[in-house]
């Protein structure tokens, strides 16, 4: 959990969430950054509001967006990276929180001489995607007198973060319509889905969390993630978008994305899961129903408390050779806006797996159309009882011997959750 969050009052939470449930829908980028501003003027009662993005060609920084300015007098204002206070932010990618501008040397004066705007105080941070720097926002003259506090600074970092994964989408989904092709949507929403799953496996005391993702040729919305709440709790998510290409994409980076500002937010998990569906209700096609898993495993408690919404079984597998199927105990997510979604309690002890997937695994299919099935899996997943780290390269080779050179339609994805050394380091 980020400890600097922590910091913020519940409405601050609250406001942080409610912004972000409406800038993640697929608008286009100027929509986004209009929305971003009057968010940020109101949550942190600011007078004006900024948003620069570095043009990449002239490496300047280019007023986008302002509360307080016509476009014309936008179109004006261009900054060099390293000049001013949107430059300074923007070369050393910190935060800068000035109480009076025209004190400190690094204010570009020639801004307010532009505008006829008088900054006071001016509280700037770095606008960043998943790769890189590609801005800065700044808050302008608190009112009442007052200065731009802690909670204002944590606010504004927090809102930016979100913000950046916002815009990386909405310009994915820019290039789409753009190019109007469907090379430009498959490599659009490779990237997409590439910037959603966890670059690492995660390890913690005697747990191991690692995840196997193959796409096909028309990549899919396939999303695998865990959340760790506390030393004691981990939450993990897989599911799986009706559809393909990116906007089944862009639907998985707004569940990542509401999935990590709710737990923050320290919403119950069963909270979580019926709040996720009404958003994904509200604003997604009829036709993009999603499938998924959302496990709360308690390690001190050795149970996993699950909701299965309409999604393969997970397994759990025990040391002595024990199966467990968590099989399905809701309704998909994004058709019933009002369904109560109810969570099941399984025990999860120590020296067992958890082995859940998406149906690109038992779904794939060989030249005859037959399909890999449970059965194979099963076979597998057994076979590995003491052993499953070589399920990661056993199931991925038995897929691809069975499937004999058929082009896959689907992709492969699964994630394990390992307890006790004995069988992580098996």
């Amino acid at each position: 959990m980020n400890k600097a969050i922590q910091k913020l009052s519940r409405k601050s939470l609250e406001a942080l969430i409610e912004a972000f449930e409406y800038i993640s829908s697929p608008l286009n980028p100027d929509e986004i950054l209009k929305l971003v501003l009057e968010q940020i003027s109101n949550l942190l009662n600011a007078e004006a509001g900024s948003i620069f993005l570095i043009n990449d060609k002239t490496k300047n920084l280019e007023l986008k967006v302002a509360t307080n300015l016509s476009p014309e007098e936008i179109e004006k204002i261009k900054v060099p990276v390293g000049k001013g206070l949107a430059g300074y932010v923007a070369e050393h990618e910190v935060l800068v929180n000035i109480k009076d501008a025209e004190k400190d040397s690094r204010f570009y004066s020639n801004i307010d001489t532009i505008t006829g705007f008088k900054t006071k105080n001016i509280l700037t941070v770095p606008l960043k995607t998943s790769e890189k720097l590609v801005g800065v926002i700044q808050a302008l003259n608190k009112r009442n007198g007052e200065n731009f506090s802690e909670e204002d600074e944590i606010l504004l970092t927090e809102f930016s973060r979100l913000v950046g994964l916002t815009l990386e989408k909405a310009w994915f989904l820019s290039q789409l319509i753009e190019k109007q092709t469907i090379e430009a949507d498959l490599e659009i929403a490779s990237k997409i889905q590439e910037s959603l799953l966890p670059k690492d496996e995660f390890r913690q005391k005697n747990l191991l969390i690692k995840g196997f993702y193959k796409p096909a040729r028309y990549i899919s919305g396939d999303y695998y993630d865990f959340f760790v709440l506390n030393e004691n709790e981990i939450m993990i998510v897989l599911g799986d978008v009706a559809g393909k290409g990116a906007q089944a994409s862009l639907i998985m980076a707004s569940v990542k994305a509401y999935l990590s500002a709710a737990i923050e937010s320290h919403l119950d998990f069963t909270t979580i899961a019926n709040n996720l569906n009404k958003f994904l209700a509200q604003n997604t096609p009829l036709d993009k129903f999603i499938t998924i898993f959302l496990g709360l495993i308690n390690l001190e408690k050795n149970k996993i408390l699950y909701i299965n919404s309409g999604h393969e079984p997970g397994i759990i597998s025990t040391i002595d050779g024990k199966f467990i199927h968590l099989h399905s105990n809701n309704i998909m997510m994004g058709v019933l806006e009002d369904f109560e979604y109810i969570p099941t309690e399984q025990e999860f002890p120590d020296n067992s797996f958890l082995f859940i997937y998406t149906d690109g695994v038992t779904e794939a299919n060989d030249k005859d159309d037959n399909r890999f099935g449970n059965e194979r899996l099963n076979e597998i997943i057994e076979k590995n009882t003491k052993t499953p780290s070589k399920i990661f390269q056993e199931l991925p080779d038995a897929i691809i011997q069975f499937a004999n050179g058929k082009e896959q339609f689907d992709d492969i994805t699964f994630i394990m959750v390992v307890r006790g050394d004995e069988l992580i380091n098996s």
